[in-house]
């Protein structure tokens, strides 16, 4: 597995640039069109969608063959107080989509996949608010400059869906995956109720996936209601300082079991460590006792997710960015690492996601919380 993992982070480094040339001199997607063409991706706009900084913003969309829709939410960074907005690692949602969109992950089109056929709703990452934004924040710049974040996730995704809804001809659709990485995780589960709720209420099969979204700050609903104007039915879920739990156990009480709940997530996951230890301690910084801090965390959060009937894998085995510390990989649904079966679990995350689909739900990796790495 180690062998083949380095492998496949060698191809990731290749597909990437491809990505990236295919992305500048090809990939040009045309705005959607009623009656849109199977198979083919197309951007979705409007004069009321804009990224952080007040550009024009948009969806993807691809049509499906069949009647399954699959509603992913990209990650990036988070904007929450004055020094965060100063980040700049959302701004860049052409990339970060075409590489979710083309990088062998789960919205790809690749041979023998379950959801190769599936109509897709892709949201680029670019307004640091967890894509449930519907405000402007006044901060001041490194050189001293008056700016405005336009935390503006909320809009983009609502006026999106109004035009998908329209358009692409998925109304009718009978199995629903709202998904996302990182930051999109966290959308997954503040939005999954309004996507079933505004959009797709008559979906027998509901299911959402939250991929490597766990971060615990006391301050979320203060940040959701202040910081990102983010509307109230969504924000009054945030009733404690762990989001992720908050909005699944919500989704369980509302739906019951009549939807699907998913958590992925790996032991020591370095982006998560480093920004928890930001939230906690102030400082953006990761090593191995950081890590130790959101393994436990880790630990301490799946009687939580157990409670909200949350179907859970964890995995090791795979590099924080080829660091040599102790700190394990973030995200994996947006690579083709998601495809491939972990020794110790048996199973792949795709092969996990589908089985609790088709209603066969089962735990793994939950051992690994209680590992100690030398």
């Amino acid at each position: 597995m180690k062998t083949a993992l380095k492998v496949i982070g060698i191809v990731l480094v290749v597909l990437l640039a491809l990505a990236l040339l295919v992305y500048f001199t090809v990939l040009r997607y045309p705005n959607l069109k009623e009656n849109p063409t199977v198979g083919k991706w197309y951007r979705v706009a409007s004069p009321g969608m804009k990224d952080s900084e007040g550009n024009s913003y948009h969806s993807f969309f691809k049509k499906g063959s069949g009647n399954k829709v699959m509603v992913y939410f990209a990650g990036g960074g988070a904007s929450l107080n004055e020094e965060t907005a100063r980040d700049d690692t959302y701004i860049w949602p052409d990339l970060l989509a075409n590489t979710t969109m083309n990088m062998g992950g789960l919205a790809t089109a690749i041979e023998n996949s379950p959801f190769k056929n599936w109509s897709m709703i892709l949201f680029p990452y670019s307004t640091g608010d967890f894509h449930c934004g519907t405000g402007e924040f006044r901060y001041t710049d490194t050189d001293g400059k008056e700016k405005i974040l336009y935390h503006n996730g909320y809009v983009n995704y609502t006026e999106a869906m109004k035009i998908v809804m329209e358009k692409g001809g998925i109304n009718k659709a009978d199995t629903v995956l709202v998904t996302g990485y990182s930051a999109g995780g966290f959308a997954a589960a503040l939005l999954a109720d309004d996507v079933y709720t505004n959009y797709f209420p008559k979906a027998a099969g509901k299911n959402v996936l939250v991929d490597a979204s766990l971060l615990l700050y006391d301050d979320w609903h203060d940040v959701a209601v202040n910081v990102w104007k983010t509307p109230k039915e969504i924000s009054e879920k945030l009733t404690s300082g762990n989001l992720t739990p908050d909005c699944l156990r919500a989704l369980r009480e509302k739906y019951g079991d009549g939807i699907h709940l998913l958590f992925d997530c790996s032991t020591r996951d370095g982006d998560l460590a480093k920004m928890q230890n930001y939230l906690s301690n102030g400082i953006m910084e990761v090593d191995e006792e950081v890590a130790d801090v959101f393994q436990q965390i880790l630990r301490d959060t799946i009687p939580a997710f157990q409670e909200a009937g949350v179907s859970l894998f964890l995995f090791d085995g795979i590099a924080w960015y080829d660091d040599p510390r102790n700190m394990t990989a973030h995200t994996i649904i947006a690579t083709p690492v998601v495809w491939a079966p972990f020794e110790e679990q048996g199973q792949s995350v795709a092969g996990w996601l589908w089985d609790v689909i088709e209603g066969k739900p089962k735990d793994y990796g939950l051992e690994l919380v209680n590992k100690e790495y030398d």
